[in-house]
């Protein structure tokens, strides 16, 4: 009875963290993006379902495409797909309504979030509707715009120093970018991907202009 209360808790739980989810993500040249387990890595076929019942499928649609555009799964590229997806539910926008500013830099791994701010949003270079600053010292934030309204997202600061550790100690084992160092960096990527929750993880600011 008690498994019975908990999930209908869950559900319940996931309905209303997805009430304003983001508008939904049409495609270009698939038909859908893939959530049958067939379809997926072996090791990403366990976490599917749990990811996008806790996430959503429009996060789970930006964040598989970014980590094909990436290459490789990330833990900042993901981030920049959640963050990308909780910037249109809070703005209630639609793909390609957004300008952004990325203030992540150009030097990986933290810029790797900028893949995923551009799947996203629809915010893309070849459109010059996303800019990447280089600031001193680079921030996993950016700041989107939409009409009159600015939106800030920046990773809480915890959050930001705990992954920071775990990625600085992944080079330590590993020696480096090697391509053991990748096959670790891909299974913390996945946990990552599952336990931060994109209503959670950000300071978030807002500024209405006239």
């Amino acid at each position: 009875m008690m498994n019975c209360y908990w999930l209908i808790a869950a559900v319940l739980t996931a309905t209303a963290l997805h009430a304003h989810d983001a508008p939904s993500r049409p495609t270009t040249v698939l038909e859908n993006i893939p959530t049958d387990s067939a379809q997926l890595q072996a090791d990403v076929r366990p976490l599917a379902k749990k990811i996008i019942t806790m996430h959503g499928e429009e996060e789970w649609k930006a964040t598989v495409l970014t980590s094909e555009l990436h290459r490789h799964l990330g833990t900042y590229s993901i981030i920049g797909a959640k963050m990308g997806v909780r910037a249109r539910e809070l703005l209630g926008a639609g793909l390609d309504e957004l300008r952004v500013e990325s203030h992540a830099g150009l030097k990986p791994p933290l810029s790797c979030l900028n893949d995923g701010l551009q799947v996203a949003t629809g915010a893309s270079l070849g459109r010059g509707t996303i800019s990447v600053t280089v600031p001193a010292t680079p921030q996993c934030e950016a700041v989107f715009i939409h009409g009159n309204k600015r939106l800030g997202l920046r990773l809480k600061p915890e959050i930001a120093r705990r992954i920071t550790t775990e990625v600085e100690s992944l080079v330590r084992q590993h020696g480096g970018v090697t391509p053991s160092y990748f096959e670790a960096v891909r299974a913390q990527s996945l946990r990552h991907w599952l336990e931060l929750d994109r209503h959670e993880i950000f300071d978030e600011t807002t500024e209405t202009k006239p």
